[in-house]
C-alpha cells in the first residue's frame, strides 16, 4: 500500500537545506520561524548530531528575535540573535537528555522542595497531650498545647559553563560540540546524586571524626544524625540512630534494624508507628546480592519449611521498587545500609532549580576572544533531615563511614 503524503515544514535542517531561504524565512517572519524550528527540535527533527553549525551561525546569527527573560528578578521583552537561541534550544535538549540518561536514586529518598532562601527553617510542631485518660463529668477538657522544634536546611550553589568558539564551527567540530554539550547534562545528574547520597546517609555529619556539612541541623546547630547511643540525636530514640555489628547476612539482621525504628516514641514518648509501605531499605552494591535473596525468599534460607516475614508473602515483605541500590553508594561505604522512611525524613530544596542561559556572537566575548556560543547551567540544592526518627543506620562493625 502506498504511503500517503505528509505535511512537512519548510524549514530543512539536513544536507539539502538552503541557506539563503533559511534566511529570508528567519527575516520575515522571525517568530514564526522560531517557533517551528523548536516543534522540530521537540520532535527530534533538529537534535545535537545533526544540527548544520556553520549554516545555522552564517545565517542567522545578526536576525533578531523578540523574547521575553527573566532580568533582575523581572519578566523582560528583549531582542536577541536567533542563532544562540535555536542552538540554545537544542543543546538544552541534548543536556536534559545526557541527564535524564544518568540512572538516579537520588529522588526516591527525599521530598522535593523550593525555596529561594540561603537558609531554610522548618518548624517542626509537635503537640503536647496532658496524658489524661479520661476527662470526668464537669471538669475542663484539657488544652493541648504545643513546642515548636525547627531545623535549617542550607544551600549549596554549583553550575558549569560551555564556550564554542567561532574556529570550532568553521573547522566544524561536531564531534567535541556533541560530547562537551552530553557532560553537562552528565555532570549535573552526577553531583546532585553525589550530593544528595552523601546527605541522606550524613556521610560527614556522622562520622567517626564528625563535620561540615551535616544533614540535621536542629535550631541552627549541625549534629550527628547517626548514633548508636541511647536517646540520641535525642530523647525521641531510646535505641539510638545506629545498629553496630549488623552487617546484611540474613533476615535476623533485618530484624535488628526493625526493632530500633519501632522503638522510636513521639513527643509524648509514645512509640510511633513508622507505615511499613512508606519503608525502603538504601544499601551499595556491595550488599544488594545478599539483600535481594533475602526479600526474593519465601521461606527462611536453612530452616525447612519456615515462612520469610520478608520474603515474597511476608508481613514485612519490601518489592523491588522500594529496595534502592546504587553504586555510588560503594564510595560512601561497601558495606553501610539503612532501612526506614526516607521521604519522611529528608527534605532536597531546591534555591535554584536547573537553571540555562545562552549567549551569542554580539557579546563581548566574541569581540575579545571570537567566543560564537556560550551556555551555562546553574542550580543550587541542600538536603536536610527534618526529624531524626525515620532512618536507621547499620554498620558492619562498629567504625563509621570515613569522611574523606
Amino acid at each position: 500500500m502506498a504511503k500517503k503524503a505528509v505535511f512537512k515544514s519548510n524549514i530543512r535542517f539536513g544536507h539539502q537545506s538552503d541557506g539563503d531561504q533559511l534566511r529570508l524565512l528567519a527575516e520575515n517572519d522571525p517568530v514564526g520561524f522560531m517557533r517551528k524550528a523548536e516543534k522540530l527540535i521537540e520532535e527530534d527533527k533538529i537534535n545535537i548530531n545533526n544540527y548544520r553549525w556553520g549554516e545555522m551561525w552564517s545565517n542567522l546569527y545578526d536576525i533578531k528575535i523578540p523574547v521575553t527573560m527573566p532580568i533582575a528578578g523581572k519578566e523582560r521583552a528583549v531582542m536577541a540573535s536567533a542563532f544562540p537561541i535555536l542552538t540554545g534550544t537544542t543543546i538544552i535538549k541534548a543536556i536534559n537528555n545526557a541527564y535524564l540518561d544518568v540512572p538516579t536514586i537520588g529522588e526516591e529518598l527525599v521530598t522535593e522542595l523550593d525555596d529561594n532562601k540561603k537558609v531554610t527553617t522548618i518548624a517542626a510542631i509537635h503537640n503536647l497531650d496532658k496524658n489524661i485518660a479520661e476527662v470526668k463529668e464537669g471538669d475542663d477538657f484539657p488544652e493541648v498545647s504545643s513546642d515548636e522544634e525547627s531545623v535549617e536546611i542550607r544551600h549549596k550553589r554549583n553550575g558549569r559553563k560551555l564556550t564554542i568558539s567561532a574556529e570550532a564551527i568553521e573547522e566544524n567540530e561536531l564531534a567535541d560540540i556533541v560530547e562537551r554539550t552530553n557532560a553537562l547534562g552528565q555532570i549535573a545528574a552526577d553531583w546532585v546524586e553525589e550530593q544528595t547520597l552523601e546527605r541522606v546517609t550524613d556521610h560527614h555529619g556522622s562520622a567517626s571524626s564528625a563535620a561540615d556539612p551535616y544533614v540535621y541541623r536542629p535550631n541552627g546547630s549541625g549534629t550527628a544524625l547517626f548514633s548508636a547511643s541511647a536517646n540520641t540525636p535525642g530523647t525521641r530514640a531510646p535505641s539510638g540512630t545506629r545498629v553496630q555489628n549488623n552487617a546484611f547476612v540474613d533476615d535476623t539482621d533485618l530484624d535488628g534494624a526493625r526493632d530500633v525504628l519501632a522503638a522510636m516514641k513521639n513527643n509524648r514518648g509514645k512509640r510511633i508507628n513508622i507505615p511499613w509501605s512508606e519503608v525502603k531499605l538504601l544499601c551499595p552494591n556491595g550488599i544488594i546480592a545478599k539483600v535481594l535473596k533475602v526479600f526474593n525468599s519465601e521461606h527462611v534460607p536453612g530452616v525447612e519449611n519456615e515462612v520469610s516475614n520478608y520474603g515474597p508473602m511476608g508481613r514485612w515483605s519490601l518489592p523491588a521498587g522500594r529496595i534502592v541500590s546504587s553504586t555510588k553508594m560503594d564510595d560512601l561505604s561497601t558495606s553501610a545500609w539503612y532501612l526506614g522512611a526516607f521521604q519522611r525524613q529528608y527534605r532536597r530544596k531546591w534555591k535554584l532549580r536547573f537553571e540555562y542561559v545562552t549567549l551569542g556572537m554580539d557579546t563581548q566575548a566574541y569581540l575579545d576572544r571570537r567566543i560564537a556560543f556560550q551556555a551555562r547551567i546553574a542550580w543550587d540544592c541542600e538536603v536536610g533531615a527534618v526529624d531524626y526518627v525515620y532512618v536507621v543506620q547499620n554498620l558492619s562493625a562498629t567504625t563509621a563511614p570515613k569522611d574523606e
